[in-house]
């Protein structure tokens, strides 16, 4: 279980910050010691580049570096640690499989996502259906989930990709991803089924094999991990289908002089042109220790008491002054606004006046005005090292201000 007296201890940025509550995990997670340590212990102890195994050293940090993938296709239920490429983020990943499927999308051929969807989920999307004259539609939600009736309907053999966030980075509602698979490959199994875990990756419990999806992305600074690190999952064959965004160092296997040839590396390889953020990748080893040392399910159950408390407190104390849009939604995200207020002068006045860190705007969902009717709203996230005091403290900030007008400069 969660050690709520000594969870923060873990976490050096409290200790830096002891009169600062943080509430903006989906954003991006604070990271324990054990992550900052492992990511100091390559630059300090090893300092090699994989790519050159010519000492025992750098052999060494060869082996650690792939053992992470191993790590990572355990994980996430992975058949073999080669489906597991690293990239830079959930964004790179994501443009590098729309880039790799410009070869297989046709004049008038459909891709389908929600209007719930990050913008890195929706641009590559679209940038790919400029280039090659096909379209972009969206599927109808019911109930924050994907409407599978009115799936059903707009599925037809122009449709070619299926792209969603298990978890919405805003409202947080979870969908069933088996159900949503099934009904796809019952209706046309050639789909490629793309799903963003950016925000999902956390907080329910990954399993590529019993998705039966295509591919699937990730990025290690929402899991405690270190920014600019990502991962990339997909099915072998289309991985080996799939040309690289990048291509340079180290992903070659030969260069012909003749003929503009050349020979790429096997997958994984063939996706990591260039020296990767070793220290980062090796921090994404000690991101899935520290979670499996906690147990994700006691993260995931721990997330949804302070959830669910904030919303009793919220109901209790501020019903008429607070319109809460996703009250139902079991991971830890409460997403809400105060009535007539703006939504980025509350969270301006909260970060500014009560050293509470919240999260406010369009959150990088510019299309979820289409779901809820609102463009703006102020989003406060859990984690594991928050606790119900600091939820109290939000509320009687909210209760006792009037004007919210952060601090001027």
């Amino acid at each position: 279980m969660v050690d709520e007296k000594n969870i923060k201890k873990l976490f050096p940025f409290f200790a830096n910050n002891p009169n600062e509550i943080y509430f903006d995990s989906a954003a991006t997670t604070l990271k324990p010691q054990v992550v900052i340590d492992g990511i100091i212990e390559y630059y300090s102890k090893y300092g090699t580049n994989p790519h050159n195994t010519d000492s025992d050293l750098a052999y060494e940090t060869y082996q650690k570096f792939n053992q992470v993938r191993t790590k990572v296709q355990k994980f996430i239920n992975a058949k073999d640690s080669n489906e597991i490429v690293f990239t830079p983020g959930t964004t790179f990943a994501l443009n590098q499989i729309a880039f790799g499927l410009e070869d297989t999308i046709q004049p008038g051929d459909e891709i389908l996502i929600t209007y719930q969807e990050h913008g890195s989920n929706i641009l590559p999307w679209y940038r790919l259906a400029k280039n090659k004259a096909a379209t972009v539609n969206f599927i109808p939600l019911k109930n924050h989930t994907l409407d599978l009736v009115a799936l059903s309907k707009m599925i037809s053999e122009k449709t070619k990709v299926i792209s969603f966030a298990n978890i919405s980075n805003i409202l947080g509602y979870e969908i069933d991803v088996v159900a949503v698979s099934q009904k796809i490959r019952a209706l046309n199994p050639n789909i490629i089924i793309v799903v963003d875990c950016a925000q999902g990756i956390l907080h329910t419990k990954t399993d590529v094999q019993k998705w039966d999806v295509d591919f699937i992305c990730f990025s290690a600074h929402k899991m405690f991990g270190p920014t600019g690190v990502g991962v990339l999952w997909g099915k072998i064959n289309h991985l080996k289908a799939l040309p690289p965004l990048i291509v340079g160092g180290d992903m070659n296997a030969r260069i012909s002089s003749d003929e503009l040839s050349y020979l790429l590396k096997e997958v994984p390889f063939c996706f990591e042109g260039g020296t990767q953020n070793i220290a980062g990748i090796l921090g994404l080893a000690k991101a899935i220790d520290f979670i499996n040392e906690i147990g994700l399910d006691n993260i995931i159950a721990y997330e949804q008491q302070l959830k669910q408390y904030a919303v009793e407190q919220f109901n209790l104390k501020l019903k008429d002054k607070i319109v809460v849009y996703n009250p139902d939604a079991k991971t830890g995200l409460l997403v809400f606004n105060v009535k007539d207020k703006f939504a980025q002068d509350v969270a301006t006045h909260l970060g500014t006046i009560n050293h509470i860190t919240v999260r406010s705007g369009e959150h990088c969902s510019k299309l979820i005005n289409q779901v809820i009717g609102e463009s703006n709203t102020v989003r406060v996230s859990f984690s594991i090292y928050n606790n119900k005091e600091e939820i109290d403290k939000l509320v009687l900030a909210l209760v006792n201000e009037q004007d919210f007008l952060g601090r001027l400069v």
